[in-house]
């Protein structure tokens, strides 16, 4: 059986997820993905998004920030968007990109056009995050240090199957759907710091959605889209990626979305930064030193994360969130990172402009791997000390797991941007029981008016 008939088979034909750990660690993502969405939508590269979709056909599917329903893809390309547009969403290590911003809103998009129960959405959620992370298992780490932006890439295909599971496609049209979205998959890392980068997510959704509406019309494609010659892994990774064996042995058992789990971020800046920040805030909360007293900061980061962080003096809010000299200045002279932060228009504040120059960004001489070699960083004081850690995995990840007050914490401030507080805890709790609900429209409708 070929690799992509593997995966379609599974994906198809394995019994409807039931289990409460998955479902509860789909619905956390879920609900972190439309707070991230509300927060977005006021984004420039949402709007722009938003005004560009809007002509291109009305529907059933709802689109953050505006009354007027369009037809899924444009839903899914709209408020992909917006969830990666504050780059403030989850990430999932075997994709090594995110996984969450193109995922939740295709199947929002799709279960409204399609009137399904919030179940089945969860469902869909875990069988086309273990498809993203079987895929992802294959070709990277080699992918990702060629330059592809992995979240338009992977999670376009296993966003895809996800689609197919969510419309109930049979082996041979979840086959189709795979191979269709491996058509789809692009996005190069040269986008970070611009409006491409957040619209890379929403090309995903849209593609993955597509895929599966095309499969389940009965567009036929290759049946081994993924491996062998001009196959997926050939051209977008080559022999130096890991392969196909070990991901398909390791097939829904155990399911990815436990084996790995999920990234939801704590700054709403690249994760390249996370670790750094971690480390400097820790430092700070256990020292107790204050930024006028800090000679300077260096941090030692793996290769993929340096090359990612591209803006040593950033110029934007978008090059801002791929600063480490910016965020960990923020961090140092604010005391924390937040939303505000990467304000559109806003002048950098002085105190932290004055910090920049202390921060240095060094690469780890080691090469990349999974898991990446732990962060290093070093600030060195006035007063002659220099206080030293290491971070391997930073809060959020599988071995410091966000509480459910947490995820709370972070969905009711994302949503103050769009909607008041009464209507946010309503919705917070909607989402929580969206397992049990027959349709998503009570979720979605609060949404419209945002």
């Amino acid at each position: 059986m070929s690799v992509t008939k593997k995966l379609a088979t599974w994906a198809a034909e394995t019994p409807d997820i039931r289990a409460s750990g998955p479902l509860d660690k789909a619905r956390d993502a879920v609900l972190d993905t439309i707070g991230v969405m509300i927060a977005g939508a006021p984004d420039k590269a949402a709007q722009r998004v938003r005004r560009a979709v809007a002509m291109w056909g009305e529907g059933p599917s709802t689109v953050v920030g505006q009354a007027q329903r369009l037809a899924a893809p444009w839903a899914a390309l709209a408020n992909g968007t917006a969830a990666h547009a504050l780059d403030f969403d989850d990430s999932f290590s075997p994709v090594s990109g995110h996984s969450s911003a193109v995922m939740v809103p295709a199947l929002l998009a799709l279960a409204e056009q399609e009137g399904i129960s919030g179940h089945a959405l969860l469902d869909a959620y875990v069988v086309g995050l273990e498809i993203q992370a079987r895929v992802g298992q294959s070709v990277n780490v080699e992918h990702y240090k060629r330059g592809w932006h992995a979240t338009s890439t992977v999670a376009t295909i296993g966003t895809a199957a996800g689609c197919a599971r969510l419309l109930g496609l049979n082996t041979d049209g979840m086959r189709n759907a795979i191979s269709i979205a491996v058509s789809t998959a692009a996005g190069s890392k040269r986008q970070f710091g611009t409006m491409a980068k957040p619209m890379h997510a929403g090309l995903a959704a849209k593609n993955a959605v597509m895929a599966a509406g095309l499969a389940s019309a009965g567009i036929e494609a290759s049946e081994e889209p993924l491996d062998g010659k001009w196959g997926f892994r050939d051209l977008y990774a080559g022999d130096a990626s890991p392969g196909f064996d070990a991901a398909l042995a390791a097939l829904g058992n155990p399911l990815a979305i436990e084996e790995f789990g999920l990234s939801p971020k704590s700054y709403p800046c690249c994760a390249s930064t996370h670790t750094s920040l971690d480390g400097l805030l820790a430092l700070k909360a256990e020292h107790q030193f204050g930024a006028d007293e800090v000679e300077s900061i260096s941090t030692a980061v793996p290769p993929i994360n340096f090359n990612n962080l591209m803006y040593a003096d950033p110029q934007s809010e978008m090059e801002k969130r791929f600063s480490m000299q910016y965020c960990l200045s923020v961090a140092m002279t604010h005391g924390e990172v937040v939303l505000g932060d990467f304000s559109p228009g806003s002048e950098m504040p002085s105190e932290v402009r004055d910090f920049m120059s202390k921060v240095e960004m060094i690469k780890h001489d080691t090469p990349d791997t999974k898991p990446p070699t732990p962060t290093a960083l070093d600030i060195r004081l006035r007063d002659g000390r220099t206080l030293s850690t290491e971070v391997a995995f930073t809060r959020g990840q599988k071995l410091a797991p966000l509480s459910d007050s947490d995820y709370a914490r972070k969905f009711l401030n994302c949503a103050e941007a769009g909607i008041d507080s009464a209507a946010a805890a309503e919705m917070h709790k909607a989402i929580l029981t969206l397992d049990t609900l027959g349709s998503i429209d009570g979720v979605m409708a609060p949404l419209r008016g945002v």
